[in-house]
């Protein structure tokens, strides 16, 4: 199999650029990586006051985990203000949105359910209103950014209360020029297939976009490309904001995204370019 066959390949990725490149390259892709976001740690010190204060009276009924990271940075702070912290938490309901989630509970010595698949807020809140009762306490550790509307409505409609903790932000990155020539090259027909591992890469593309006065342009050359998520969070987000997902990696993992890319990225790139002419 000829695989990518030398399509240029555009991912948003950060943390990982590295390895994403290496991915791309190995199956024959050209790959332009320009990370779109970093992770910006807020101030929980009065987060974690009033969460000390809900665990004495004993008024947290349910954890919710968004992420990993956030669950990480969160519950390394509150271990380091009283280690008995944790043993606490053993005692309430932890919920994880996916593997991400339950990894870091289990590394702090906890156990939690992990929602059913897709695994996307929707889930959370599903399990959040059938397991607990009205007038009950959840408590949601967020993503990178802010807890849904939506979901927030959802919760306080059925009778919970919900305190929404921001442990972290996705801030532009600290260099954006590699993601000013992304979309700039892209607009120019330079990039063939696009990979995006987040929501929040999506909407970093089109806010830097539009700080470029660029975002119709850069949309008019994505719907010319194939693009891929990674899952379910990422299609739901990328939909939300006007972008067509393609293919879908199962299992949502990153080596799968590219694979899944490679394998079925040329053939609809062709039926897509043959309908264009």
């Amino acid at each position: 199999m000829d695989w990518f066959g030398g399509l240029r390949v555009l991912s948003l990725e950060s943390r990982r650029s590295e390895e994403m490149a290496t991915l791309i390259g190995k199956y024959g892709g050209v790959a332009l990586v320009a990370p779109s976001m970093r992770e910006q740690k807020l101030d929980l010190s009065a987060h974690l006051t009033q969460f000390e204060a809900g665990l004495a009276a004993g008024d947290i009924h349910a954890v919710a985990c968004m992420t990993g990271v956030g669950s990480k940075l969160f519950l390394r702070d509150l271990a380091a203000l009283n280690p008995q912290h944790l043993e606490t938490l053993q005692t309430i309901p932890m919920v994880a949105r996916g593997t991400k989630p339950m990894q870091t509970l289990k590394t702090f010595g906890l156990t939690g359910v992990s929602v059913p698949k897709p695994c996307t807020w929707h889930e959370v809140q599903d399990h959040l209103i059938a397991t607990l009762l009205p007038g009950q306490h959840a408590v949601i550790l967020e993503y990178g950014d802010a807890t849904p509307p939506a979901m927030l409505h959802t919760l306080k409609h059925a009778g919970l209360r919900v305190t929404s903790i921001p442990v972290y932000r996705c801030a532009f990155p600290a260099d954006t020029a590699p993601l000013a020539h992304a979309i700039r090259d892209t607009v120019l027909g330079g990039q063939d297939i696009l990979l995006l591992s987040s929501g929040t890469q999506v909407l970093h593309l089109l806010k830097f976009a539009a700080r470029m006065n660029l975002e119709a342009e850069l949309r008019d050359a994505i719907r010319r490309m194939v693009v891929v998520s990674i899952g379910p969070a990422c299609s739901e987000s990328a939909a939300e904001l006007g972008l067509r997902i393609d293919l879908e990696a199962n299992p949502h993992k990153m080596g799968i995204l590219v694979r899944t890319a490679a394998e079925h990225g040329p053939a609809l790139l062709r039926g897509r370019l043959g309908k264009v002419g």
